[in-house]
């Protein structure tokens, strides 16, 4: 009986090996399935290219629409592939940052396989939802609006200008700032402008000798403006407000001072930029300010020889403790690589960022995902890679040739722009996000803090995509006892609101969020 048992549950296994190998088989030999547009493509483009590739935006074409998307392609599969698109350039596995725009490998993959596929076009009823862009600005309708009073012109001469122009805001009274965007008109001549903002009107003589609209000024303004680095523009940048709690000063009777980097052209070109400016709705009692390292800070001449790759470190030592908002390379055609890190006092190294394939048409002001802190006498060390062979494609001198510090695009540049503030408790915490978010962005809330609150609170949210969205605190029965914002454009990504909820009663509350039908809630205990 036994050896019957034995021989059976033998068969048995027998049989479903036979059937898992058939089954095997037959996936083997089963066609894989091509990603189709609508279905697998569509939430790839529009999430991550469509920002920049649309109409009066910088990409050179619109990518909105299946029609779009397939006339290129090819081009999409080559530069996706090589990951010279999306035009991320910190290194992730260095240090995150906000804002963060890649392709992942699946997805690089995906766009291949869906154009060597013949690029199907799948179901339209599943393409992806569009996000909703803002016109005229990326963070929504700013409180005021500087323009350019007038085009100017750009002589087709095939050289670099600097031109600087006055804008003047009409403010009679101080007003803190939580985010400043600079629109550029003509995006074929706009290389880069640094706009400071001035009190002292000694533009105004600069601007009187020159018989153009503004004036020509090389390497900086002429003067020292009030404050140089009130905000420093290039292509690729996403604009963003300040963390709550935080703003920037402008001053009554003060101008912005525009110098702008027109870049060679063989033919005439205008341009009318402006200037958005977004005021805090509440008080913010810390003010944001902008230092950076440039040639005064390296041990040797700034000088690069032909036929050589070589490097330059800078170094600054931190005076007092302070909380880092954002960093910003700058260098120019000869650019290779970038690296910036801190060593405090007691031998720790703190990453900052790393870019190992320095790209001239895209600098960004990279926003760090929490704020970071350097503590006193800390040593910030900057160092930046040029190459000055026949083996960098965009060298401007062939045969390559000895270049110096300058303002011109053959010249070159070494720069590093911070924006910080005197560090407080906690700061660490303002833009804790999760690590999930840097390759999935979700719609969400965060914890409150502090919890439990007296008197001034800070909420954090995320969305999926640009939305118009409600803010509001409830209560346990779910009325709405305190309106924060209604309707307002949010782009993608995360948030931070600072909210007084001193005219609450103690008890518990809920701060939401309403995002395209959906509640999202977070509970927070007011206690005295």
């Amino acid at each position: 009986m036994k050896t019957k048992i034995i021989l059976l549950v033998l068969l048995v296994i027998g049989i479903v090996n036979i059937s898992m190998n058939t089954i095997k088989k037959a996936n083997a030999t089963k066609p894989p399935v091509t990603p189709t547009y609508y279905e697998d493509i569509s939430p790839i483009i529009y999430n991550h290219c469509t920002s920049c590739h649309r109409a009066g935006e910088i990409g050179p074409m619109p990518l909105t629409n299946i029609s779009e998307v397939t006339a290129y392609g090819a081009m999409i599969k080559y530069v996706t592939g090589i990951k010279y698109m999306p035009p991320w350039k910190a290194d992730p596995d260095y240090r995150h940052f906000l804002d963060e725009n890649y392709l992942s490998d699946a997805e690089i993959q995906t766009i291949a396989d869906w154009y060597d596929g013949g690029m199907p076009a799948g179901d339209p009823a599943n393409e992806a939802t569009m996000p909703t862009f803002p016109t005229g600005s990326v963070l929504g309708t700013p409180d005021l609006v500087v323009s350019m009073a007038q085009p100017f012109a750009h002589q087709g001469t095939n050289t670099d200008q600097y031109q600087v122009f006055i804008l003047d805001p009409q403010l009679t009274q101080t007003r803190e700032v939580k985010a400043i965007e600079f629109r550029p008109d003509n995006k074929t001549i706009c290389h880069h402008a640094v706009i400071a903002m001035d009190t002292t009107n000694q533009a105004d003589a600069f601007d009187a000798a020159d018989p153009d609209y503004g004036y020509e000024m090389y390497g900086g303004f002429g003067f020292d403006p009030t404050e140089f680095g009130f905000q420093i523009w290039a292509p690729g940048q996403t604009p963003r407000f300040f963390p709550p709690g935080m703003s920037k000063l402008m001053y009554p009777n003060s101008k912005l001072l525009v110098q702008m980097h027109y870049a060679p052209s063989p033919v005439v070109e205008y341009d009318s930029s402006h200037v958005n400016i977004f005021f805090a709705q509440t008080s913010a009692p810390r003010y944001v300010e902008t230092v950076w390292m440039s040639a005064a800070n390296l041990a040797v001449p700034f000088q690069i020889p032909p036929d050589q790759v070589v490097s330059f470190t800078g170094s600054y030592t931190v005076p007092i403790d302070v909380s880092l908002l954002s960093i910003m390379p700058h260098s120019h055609l000869l650019g290779k690589s970038w690296e910036a890190y801190s060593i405090d006092t007691q031998g720790d190294t703190t990453k900052l960022i790393k870019i190992d394939e320095w790209d001239f048409n895209y600098q960004y002001r990279y926003a760090f995902d929490q704020l970071v802190k350097i503590t006193a006498g800390s040593t910030v060390y900057v160092k930046a890679e040029y190459d000055n062979t026949t083996n960098n494609p965009i060298n401007p001198n062939n045969p390559p040739q000895w270049v110096y510090w300058g303002d011109n695009t053959s010249d070159e540049m070494f720069f590093a722009f911070f924006d910080y503030v005197p560090y407080q408790a906690g700061d660490e915490n303002l833009l804790d996000v999760e690590e999930q978010e840097f390759t999935e962005p979700l719609t969400k809330i965060y914890p409150i803090y502090p919890n439990p609150v007296s008197d001034n609170v800070n909420f954090g949210f995320s969305v999926a995509e640009g939305e118009k969205i409600s803010i509001g605190i409830y209560d346990l029965t779910g009325n709405l006892v305190d309106v924060i914002e209604k309707n307002k454009f949010y782009p993608k990504g995360r948030h931070l609101l600072a909210h007084n909820v001193s005219n609450l009663a103690q008890g518990t509350y809920f701060f939401g969020i309403r995002y395209r039908g959906q509640n999202f809630m977070e509970k927070f205990v007011v206690s005295r």
